[in-house]
C-alpha cells in the first residue's frame, strides 16, 4: 500500500511540475502589482501610521517578489535568462529609488515629488517588468 501511495505521489508531482512554473510566473505578477499597487497608496498617504502599514506591506511584497525571481532564475529555462536579466536589473533599480527616493520623499512630507517619481520614470520601469512577465507568459494569470 505505502510503495502505490509513493508512487501516486510520485506521478501527481510530475503532473504538477509545469504548474509550479506557471504558478511561479503568476506569483511574479501578484508580487510586483502588490508591491506596485502599495507604494502608489503610500505616495498618496499622508498619516504616517498609515505610510508604516503600506511600507511594510511593500515590504512583504518585495521579499515575495524576490523569492520568486530566485526560484525562477534557479529552476527556470535557460531561454529565459535574458528576460530574467532585464527583469533583475530593472528591479533593483525600481527597488533603489522607491526606497532612496521616492520614500524619503514621502517621509519628509513630499509627496508631489514622490508622486511625480513614482508616475515618471518609476512607470517605464513597471512597463518593462511587466513586459518580462508577459514575456513569461504571465498574461495567462489572473490577477
Amino acid at each position: 500500500m505505502r510503495n502505490i501511495l509513493i508512487s501516486g505521489m510520485i506521478i501527481a508531482s510530475l503532473f504538477a511540475m509545469p504548474l509550479v512554473q506557471a504558478a511561479t510566473i503568476c506569483d511574479a505578477k501578484n508580487a510586483l502589482a502588490d508591491a506596485r499597487f502599495n507604494l502608489m497608496m503610500m505616495v498618496d498617504e499622508t498619516d504616517r501610521e498609515e505610510q508604516n502599514l503600506l511600507k511594510t506591506d511593500i515590504d512583504t511584497a518585495s521579499t515575495a517578489l524576490e523569492g520568486v525571481f530566485e526560484t525562477m532564475l534557479k529552476d527556470g529555462n535557460k531561454n529565459d535568462d535574458a528576460q530574467l536579466a532585464t527583469f533583475q536589473m530593472t528591479w533593483f533599480e525600481f527597488k533603489n529609488t522607491r526606497e532612496t527616493e521616492i520614500v524619503p520623499a514621502i517621509r519628509k512630507g513630499n509627496n508631489a515629488k514622490a508622486r511625480e517619481i513614482a508616475t515618471g520614470i518609476q512607470a517605464e520601469r513597471m512597463q518593462v517588468m511587466n513586459g518580462v512577465i508577459k514575456a513569461l507568459h504571465g498574461e495567462d494569470c489572473d490577477l
